[in-house]
């Protein structure tokens, strides 16, 4: 009795074994198949849909121009964004930014006076602001976009990402109007649907020797976020 219970014993084991060796084996064929399957063209399609739709988000954004070969940052801003509303902090122009944007309403930390500036703005969308580091999204609408590439997969944050190229038309009224030549390269969560990251670089339409260079990366995605007016009765954080 013994020897039968210990060959059901080794029968079971290699059955186990067998059965893990599979699927250790099928899962990385698996990933390697939806990998191939995917059409970068719709990926992007998909993923700059998606990003529309999200209420909530933060980034990291960074941008600056290449003159002759000189470059120069414009800003290097961390921010939230909430529905409407968004928070930024950072420099812009060598100059240190506590901006608010809630309802209409801008606040902005004078860091010479020590005190906050109260400005109505006049729109609920700030995108009519034209400061790209109010909504990072604006710099990735596209009107139009022949050609997609697929570049290879890198990860973002530890999200395995498929990195997409592209040289689309933008929508950016503030882009296009100083810009052209507009160059991409797309970080997709492909799982998700959504962009990790994402940069672009343009050539001035005055001097083709200067050219921009925009970077942004997006995390806690739809997470929850509470953006709150300051305390315009004392100084920044």
């Amino acid at each position: 009795m013994r020897t039968i219970s210990n060959k059901r014993w080794i029968a079971l084991t290699i059955t186990i074994l067998l059965i893990l060796g599979g699927y250790l084996a099928y899962r990385p064929a698996m990933d390697y198949y939806v990998k191939s399957k995917l059409d970068p063209q719709v990926e992007l399609s998909a993923s700059t849909q998606k990003m529309t739709q999200i209420k909530s988000y933060r980034y990291v954004l960074k941008s600056g121009f290449t003159v002759d070969g000189r470059e120069e940052v414009i800003s290097e801003v961390e921010g939230e964004k909430e529905q409407g509303n968004t928070h930024l902090k950072g420099e812009m122009v060598n100059t240190p930014v506590d901006i608010y944007y809630i309802d209409r309403t801008i606040y902005n930390y004078d860091s010479f006076s020590e005190k906050w500036l109260v400005i109505d703005s006049g729109t609920t969308n700030s995108e009519e602001l034209l400061i790209s580091e109010l909504n990072p999204l604006s710099n990735f609408r596209f009107k139009s976009v022949s050609t997609v590439e697929k570049v290879g997969f890198e990860p973002v944050d530890g999200t395995e990402c498929l990195l997409v190229s592209c040289q689309p038309s933008v929508e950016s009224q503030l882009l296009e109007s100083l810009w052209d030549n507009f160059k991409y390269q797309i970080w997709i969560d492909y799982k998700q649907q959504i962009i990790r990251k994402a940069t672009l670089e343009a050539t001035n339409k005055q001097n083709p020797n200067t050219r921009l260079s925009i970077a942004v990366e997006f995390y806690d995605i739809d997470q929850p976020i509470t953006i709150e007016p300051p305390d315009t009765t004392k100084g920044t954080n």
